[in-house]
């Protein structure tokens, strides 16, 4: 996958995903203030460090999102 192709592809989920948040606003009352959200599928790894942890809130992309 090209870099082009990962960036429409990170916009498209990204826009999904609000729309899932408009339709059920308290899926937000599970993300903690001040976390970055990493949306994960089959293709991507996920890789954590300790440091992390607290800070980041990673979400499983499938018909619908479910938050990690």
């Amino acid at each position: 996958m090209t870099n082009k192709e990962k960036i429409r592809k990170d916009i498209a989920i990204s826009f999904d995903f609000a729309e899932q948040i408009i339709n059920t606003p308290e899926m937000l009352d599970k993300i903690p203030d001040g976390s970055s959200i990493r949306f994960l599928d089959d293709e991507i790894a996920t890789h954590e460090n300790k440091s992390d942890r607290g800070r980041k809130k990673y979400v499983r992309v499938k018909k619908q999102f479910e938050l990690l």
